[in-house]
């Protein structure tokens, strides 16, 4: 079905050089955040040389977007040389700005591989069970809580999911920049869950939502296997939390990491 083929749910449509449509599955609802961030590196991803890597993206998100509704992605070439090029996505929907985008990509240079050799010692992804997705019209992918499935219903407004295996249903052809916009699309997967205070419960009514995201690849990435997803609190301060996440693969080996601030506005009295 399509709600479960990336390659559907990042399709979009070129409208001269620089400028974009999209319409993410929906019926009205919430716009998933991680929807847009992949159809923008989509778009960013289709103006520059096919030879550069990704090297990162800085979102903000400015308005609430809406699942269902025609979207309009516009891009800014804001550097292009031999070895980067960065581009600027701005996301309209209406008079709405869901978000507004800067993506890197560099050619690589030459020079030493080296990796934290910290122990990476997780449960193996096939001896976990699947969870249900917190996506609704969409289940593109397979989430496997290091935890076990995640308890829904009242008092779970925004449950603990994190760390997770994870990777897609359908899989993705030899792509780099699809398995970049998948992995940018995952990694903003219920960090909102990650940036509260540690054993504190969201009163239900509150206002919970993603303002800032920054991501960074730091080398390929094969999302057709599986990728372990870690995010921890930093701070929570006036109704802002900050998490930092990593993404690894089956080898144990760091391929990203990503910095979330979240709002969560507690029901007024």
């Amino acid at each position: 079905m399509a709600e479960q083929d990336f390659l559907t749910l990042l399709d979009v449509t070129p409208h001269g050089e620089s400028a974009f449509t999209a319409t993410p599955i929906g019926d009205g609802g919430h716009l998933f955040g991680g929807h847009t961030l992949g159809l923008a590196l989509r778009a960013a991803s289709a103006t520059v040389n096919p030879e550069l890597w990704p090297q990162s993206i800085h979102a903000n998100f400015i308005d609430a977007g809406t699942a269902g509704a025609a979207m309009h992605l516009e891009v800014q070439s804001l550097r292009d040389s031999r070895a980067f090029a960065v581009r600027q996505v701005t996301v309209t929907q209406g008079g709405a700005t869901p978000l507004l985008l800067q993506a890197s990509f560099h050619s690589g240079e030459v020079g030493p591989d080296w990796h934290s050799e910290d122990a990476f010692d997780y449960p193996d992804p096939e001896s976990l069970k699947s969870d249900e997705t917190y996506l609704f019209n969409m289940d593109p992918m397979d989430v496997r809580p290091i935890n076990g499935p995640t308890e829904r219903g009242e008092g779970h407004m925004v449950p603990l999911v994190h760390p997770f295996w994870v990777r897609p249903r359908v899989q993705l052809p030899d792509d780099r920049m699809a398995h970049a916009s998948v992995l940018a699309f995952i990694s903003d997967y219920m960090v909102v869950g990650t940036a509260q205070a540690p054993l504190t419960k969201v009163p239900a009514g509150s206002r919970v939502v993603t303002m800032e995201h920054g991501l960074w690849f730091l080398r390929p990435v094969d999302a057709n296997d599986w990728l372990l997803f870690t995010a921890e609190p930093l701070s929570v301060y006036h109704g802002r939390g900050l998490s930092r996440g990593s993404v690894f693969n089956r080898q144990g080996l760091l391929v990203a990491t990503f910095v979330q601030e979240v709002l969560t506005r507690l029901p007024r009295a």
